[in-house]
């Protein structure tokens, strides 16, 4: 029945004019986003966001000529004009900042602005979907494109249920009736940043979860994730749980968090040396973290019962749900609705219960919010 689904999915889809032209395949999600065609940029309509990739020639000064990325606080940076902000302005208005600016510098300077990248148009798609993760499109791309995408609606998908979080607003989408009746009142446009649920549907109600002692391995371990321990156990006997150190890890920089602490642990020395001082003992609720050239210290964390755990860069740029999404969405085991948050701050160490079931029932009630670098996230397993 769900694969007769899609395929009235696609065809409508087709008849909308709205799928990539035959022989063409469509993006996979990773957890790089690709960048989006440039040409929707052609517009002098076309808003710059964040991460889009610019071309800036001042014309009779090569030197000046730079490519340069729109940072995650909306700014960039150009030699001899300092700092401006890209990110919502169109680029006639961005040309025209930056010809202000390098006027003071440069004798009547003939600047050129060219969006080379698009990478600020983006949806995101969690739950039942065939390929949950993010994909660029253009502004306005109607929900049946996006959806195609995203490989159309999985199994046990809860189609009359799906929706848009979009800020603070949660906007139906009856897929029933948009796939099996063509209802094109429901294939509405999306818009960058929207977030797209489609729910599975309810079979049950989940148990409580056990409490018990738990350690988190972050980082560059083989298998990251969180781990039950009986008692204090040592920090070799840990990283063992995990599977052991990955390839590319920075074994002489890893640490420990405790109560908000950083304890340093030099793997190298007690693995390769035979340091035993290194060997230091792991308690409940101890972080250990194995790190690769300073990724963790600006990543995101999520580990558990979703389809890529693992660090993710650009915390900044990340709500909870994006990050579910980031991380290929559940799986079929995960208790979404008992996730737990960890940030660190001062040296205080916070656990937060979230219940992401309700976020993206009602985002106007229950905050989507935004993650923190150093964030752990932890969705637990059902329990049966």
């Amino acid at each position: 029945m769900m694969r007769s689904w899609f395929v009235r999915l696609f065809a409508a889809a087709l008849t909308l004019g709205a799928v990539t032209p035959a022989g063409a395949q469509a993006p996979k999600p990773a957890t790089v986003i690709p960048s989006a065609p440039a040409s929707a940029a052609s517009s002098p309509d076309y808003v710059i966001g964040v991460d889009d990739l610019l071309h800036i020639i001042v014309w009779d000064n090569k030197e000046l000529e730079q490519q340069v990325s729109v940072r995650p606080d909306g700014k960039i940076s150009f030699p001899l004009a300092g700092e401006l902000q890209a990110a919502g302005r169109t680029v006639p208005q961005l040309t025209t900042d930056l010809t202000e600016r390098l006027s003071k510098s440069v004798k009547s300077p003939n600047v050129s602005v060219m969006v080379k990248e698009i990478h600020s148009f983006r949806v995101f798609f969690v739950g039942k979907v065939s390929k949950p993760g993010v994909y660029p499109i253009k502004a306005g791309t109607p929900f049946l494109q996006a959806l195609t995408l995203a490989g159309g609606p999985a199994e046990n998908a809860d189609l009359p249920a799906a929706y848009i979080i979009r800020g603070n607003q949660k906007i139906a989408v009856d897929l029933r009736r948009l796939i099996q009746d063509g209802d094109l009142t429901k294939n509405v446009q999306l818009q960058t940043e929207d977030t797209v649920v489609v729910p599975e549907i309810a079979i049950g109600t989940n148990p409580q979860e056990m409490l018990e002692r738990r350690i988190y391995l972050l980082g560059k371990v083989t298998k990251p994730g969180v781990y039950s321990i009986k008692a204090d156990v040592p920090v070799l006997h840990a990283i063992f749980l995990g599977g052991g150190v990955a390839d590319g890890a920075d074994a002489a920089s890893a640490f420990i968090m405790r109560d908000g602490h950083k304890i340093p642990i030099d793997l190298w020395r007690l693995i390769q040396k035979g340091d035993v001082s290194q060997n230091v003992m792991v308690k409940a609720e101890d972080t250990l973290v194995i790190p690769d050239g300073g990724e963790v210290s600006t990543a995101v964390f999520i580990m558990g019962e979703v389809n890529k755990p693992g660090p993710y860069p650009k915390a900044e740029t990340l709500s909870i749900l994006k990050l579910v999404t980031l991380a290929g969405g559940f799986t079929k085991f995960a208790a979404s609705n008992r996730a737990t948050l960890i940030r660190t701050d001062g040296d205080k160490k916070m656990l937060r219960k979230v219940n992401l079931n309700d976020i993206m029932d009602d985002p106007a009630k229950y905050e989507d919010f935004a993650m923190r670098p150093g964030d752990v996230v932890i969705v637990p397993q059902k329990l049966f």
